[in-house]
């Protein structure tokens, strides 16, 4: 029994220092990014200029050419880790080759009063793909959508959080990596790819991240890829846990898609395992 005792110690130190060094490492990458002469200022793009529905979309683009991706957030305001990855991604990075968007806060007047939706009838992720020429939700949707397709994206990340775990209430989706298409090669390769990086430093199995087939009529996903054969996911935590575990995941999500990509300049990506 003793010996017993002393193996699953010696197991949960060893798995403590990894999730310790796993964390030295996240806040390592901010400093490498940062002072690395490899960055650059965004390109800065104005959705819904001169109404209550600007926000700023950034493009960091390489000279090598390569795919463009999209990262999202803020498309509901109260949903705080995605946001906060999403901004700390804008100070630290400048792709490998090709073109990464960032929106971190797409629905700006919820995000800044962190609401989930300024009102009900105004939840950005129903109004999807929107209508550039109308006004309102319906044309923020829409200029999303057509910076998605006048850019040529090829794969879109939505960044989302819920009140509870998928496992113990099915109505949510914390801790899972949403799919809007149930046979899709790409999507599958890359769920299947952060399934297995980011579960491998989680101790609570309870903490793990799933990926379900769970379509949500009118959201960034289900639009790009139903109406546009732009494949995509939705990243989702639970608000349960704490902030900078949150935020921690989110922002290794977008390193994930990134490195899926080849996307991650090679003083980075030797850190990222």
């Amino acid at each position: 029994m003793l010996k017993c005792n002393f193996n699953f110690l010696k197991k949960f130190t060893i798995t403590i220092s990894i999730l310790i060094l796993s964390d030295l490492l996240f806040l390592l990458l901010f400093s490498i990014s940062v002072d690395s002469k490899e960055s650059s200022a965004s390109t800065e793009v104005i959705l819904c200029e001169g109404t209550e529905y600007q926000t700023v979309a950034y493009f960091f683009s390489a000279k090598e050419e390569g795919p463009a991706i999209m990262i999202l957030a803020g498309v509901h305001g109260d949903e705080l880790a995605g946001i906060e990855a999403a901004k700390k991604y804008l100070e630290n990075f400048q792709p490998k080759k090709g073109t990464v968007i960032i929106i971190p806060e797409a629905n700006k007047g919820a995000c800044q009063n962190q609401v989930r939706a300024i009102s009900p009838e105004e939840d950005l992720n129903r109004n999807f793909p929107g209508d550039f020429n109308s006004d309102g939700i319906n044309r923020l949707a829409g200029e999303i959508i057509s910076l998605m397709k006048d850019n040529d994206v090829q794969f879109l990340l939505d960044l989302h959080e819920s009140v509870d775990f998928y496992t113990k209430n099915a109505d949510c989706y914390g801790q899972t990596i949403v799919l809007d298409g149930d046979n899709h090669e790409l999507l599958n390769q890359i769920s299947n790819f952060l399934i297995k990086q980011l579960n491998q430093n989680i101790i609570l199995s309870e903490n793990y991240f799933q990926v379900v087939f769970k379509p949500v009529l009118g959201s960034a996903t289900y639009a790009a890829l139903q109406q546009y054969d732009i494949p995509g996911l939705t990243f989702e935590t639970c608000t349960k846990l704490e902030f900078w575990k949150r935020v921690n995941w989110h922002y290794n999500c977008i390193q994930k898609i990134l490195l899926f990509f080849d996307m991650i300049p090679s003083s980075i990506a030797k850190y990222i395992h």
